[in-house]
This record gives C-alpha cells, structure tokens and sequence, in this order.
C-alpha cells in the first residue's frame, strides 16, 4: 500500500509520498515516480498508477514535473502525458479549471 502525507490546508487532491509501496527494485526501491531516471519504465508507470488511485484519480490524471531547484511554477489548465511536463519545482491550477481536471 502506497504510503503519503497530506497537508490539511491544501484542498486539492495531493500527496507527499514516501518510498512505501511501490514495485521498483534495487536502488529505485519502491515507489519510485521519476520519469527521468533509469528505472524500468514498466516499474515506474506502476508506481506512478498507484500514486494517482491513492489520490483517487486515474493515472491518466497524474500530472507531474521535472524537477530544476528553481523558483519556476508551472500552471496546470490540461493534464499532460507523462514525461512530457515542463521544467520547474511547483505547479497550481486555475480555480476555473478545477472541474477539467
């Protein structure tokens, strides 16, 4: 079971999500959600399918970023298909968005 930590003044669907849970192996055991690295992919699409029913969504709903250590946000008005995020640390969507996503 995957494992996450919510912030309870954040009303959006989130999670924090710690290494439990997931399928990876070796050093990117277990739930192991980056794209980027040279995980099995099959292994990583799982983790991230998980991730996203833990938040109550469907993968295909699973927004994420590729992560610079900057000060860039990126505005979410449509999902993007995996891998395909833009560069920054942080994301928010538009309230008049939020019954699209």
């Amino acid at each position: 079971m995957t494992e996450s930590l919510r912030a309870e003044v954040l009303s959006a669907a989130h999670g924090f999500f710690t290494r439990r849970g997931g399928v990876s192996e070796g050093p990117f055991a277990s739930l192991n959600c980056s794209l980027s690295s040279a995980d099995a992919r099959d292994a990583v699409t799982e983790n991230r399918a998980r991730a996203a029913r833990a938040l109550g969504a469907t993968p295909d709903r699973l927004v994420g970023l590729t992560q610079v250590h900057g000060t860039d946000v990126a505005v979410v008005t449509d999902p993007w298909r995996a891998g395909e995020g833009p560069r920054a640390d942080a994301m928010v969507r538009s309230e008049e968005h939020t019954s699209e996503l």
